[in-house]
Order: C-alpha cells, then structure tokens, then sequence
C-alpha cells in the first residue's frame, strides 16, 4: 500500500507540495481553512479534509506548513487538532519556522501520544517547491529521518540532518538572519551603484561574477520583487511578512542565548521601519 501523507496548511509552500507528493504516488489528505485550494488538489488527486483531525486521522505523515505559532498550536492541540486522532507510530513533520521551544513542545506531546515528530524548516521558497528542489534542516532523530525521507525527497533535493528537534529550527533562523542581511545588503549596493551611474542591470551582472555573488542574487529575478515586498511596513496588529517575522524569532533566540546580534537588530529595525534603502525602487 501506498503511504499516507497528510499536508495542513496550503500556502505557497504547502499547495505544490501537497501536489508533489500526489505526482509521487502517495495517498495525500489535505486541509487548509481556504476552500479553493483544497478544491484544487481534489482535482488532482488529493482527499480535502474538514479539520486536522481528519488528516491525521488518515495519514502515516503529517507535514504541517502553518504561518506561526498559534496556528501550529491550533492544528496540534485544537479541539479538532491532530492530537485527538494521531495514529500510532505517525510522524509529524513541522515545516514551518517557529523557533526550538514551540515544536519541542510539540514534540514532547506527540511522544506522549506514541507519536513522532521531525522538526523540518524548509528554504527555497516556491519555485523550488514546484520543482522539488526544496531545502530541509532537519531537527530530530536519524531513524526517524530515514522513515520519512522518501516522503521528504518528493519536494526536496538537499535534506539535513541539524541535530536533535529543535536543531532544524535553530539552524534555520540562522540561515534567516543571513538570507535577510543579504536582501537588504544587495538592495544597498544597488542603490548605491544606481546613484554613481552605474547601470542596475550592469550592477547584477559585476555582483554575481564577483565574490559578493549568491542565490539570493541568482533568484533576483523571480523572487526580489516578493522580497522587497516582505521590507514594506505593515499597520499596527498585524503579522509582518514571513522576512521580518523571521527576524523577530532570531532576535529571541539570540536573546534567550545571550548572543549579540548587533547586524540582525540593526536589520530588523531597519526592515520593521519600512526604511530598507531601495525597497521601492522597480528598476532594482
């Protein structure tokens, strides 16, 4: 029999997962509190659900890829949660980006329950998760990884293992705070180049052959416009863009660490301020 996977949250992540792992061959349940998405993958194979429940309900794998912490709490410990239903043995794989004390948490209940889980930030955004090259730091135990991995490799190329859960979370703020200093560095130097009369297409072009190249620069073209959008300010009471919340989980787990992150605060404030230098300039 084919396995059972379940997908909860169907975002820009999860939707082209959700219809990988039906490409693949699994047996996928979905929920998401929008009807269309679940509309969607109905068409392509997939089961829509009525509650995380359900999927648990019907799932060997649960992959999870809510926006934050209290939705994560709602899908794990809601009355309708995956708790209620957790099949023996299933594991919970966690792909969103909550910090190590939430999904430890987590974790802990699900053992509790007999369950497993692994701890799974994703990067690459969702033109790697169209075409299954997805990045994975994994928190967790090795066995457990080597269950899942072949549901894992349906979305994702590079798979690693970070440490115990909670690892996969730590190793993936730390790669937020790099990520996000680099949007906002390559917007400066762009600005700063465009300012002396210098071509930003030319600019592009001198950065990636230098050493200041990255896959932040390779993607520009596809995802800067959706970067910069992450640095515009967002009224008071509501959850900043997946950038600048990120930032804040790092900030935290820097604090609860006692390690001074003097670029990350001064990144933050800037992006939070809605001041990151080029932010609303189209031609960069």
């Amino acid at each position: 029999m084919a396995l059972q996977v379940g997908v909860i949250g169907l975002g820009v992540l999860g939707r082209p997962i959700a219809e990988r792992l039906v490409a693949a061959g699994f047996e996928v349940a979905v929920f998401d509190v929008r009807q269309e998405p679940m509309s969607a993958l109905k068409s392509k194979g997939a089961v829509p659900c009525k509650s995380p429940a359900e999927v648990a309900k019907r799932s060997d794998f649960i992959v999870s890829l809510v926006s934050d912490e209290a939705q994560t709490n709602d899908v794990v410990f809601g009355g309708d949660g995956i708790l209620t239903t957790l099949r023996p043995g299933a594991t919970l794989i966690v792909g969103s980006t909550l910090g190590p004390a939430p999904v430890q948490k987590v974790a802990a209940a699900l053992a509790a329950k007999g369950g497993e889980t692994l701890d799974a930030p994703i990067s690459g955004g969702y033109i790697a998760a169209q075409d299954g090259t997805l990045s994975m730091m994994i928190g967790g135990t090795q066995s457990v990884l080597d269950r899942a991995t072949p549901v894992l490799h349906a979305f994702a190329r590079e798979i690693t293992l970070a440490g115990a859960v909670g690892a996969g979370q730590a190793a993936k703020l730390a790669h937020q705070l790099v990520f996000s200093l680099n949007v906002m560095a390559l917007l400066e130097g762009l600005a700063l180049g465009k300012a002396a009369g210098v071509d930003p297409g030319v600019m592009k072009t001198i950065l990636r052959d230098g050493i200041a190249g990255s896959s932040v620069l390779a993607l520009w073209k596809d995802l800067g416009p959706r970067w910069k959008g992450m640095l515009e300010p967002t009224p008071a009471g509501v959850t900043p863009p997946n950038m600048r919340k990120d930032l804040h989980l790092v900030l935290d787990l820097a604090h609860a660490l006692g390690v001074p992150l003097y670029l990350g605060t001064q990144g933050s404030l800037v992006a939070d301020a809605g001041a990151a230098t080029g932010r609303d300039d189209p031609e960069l």
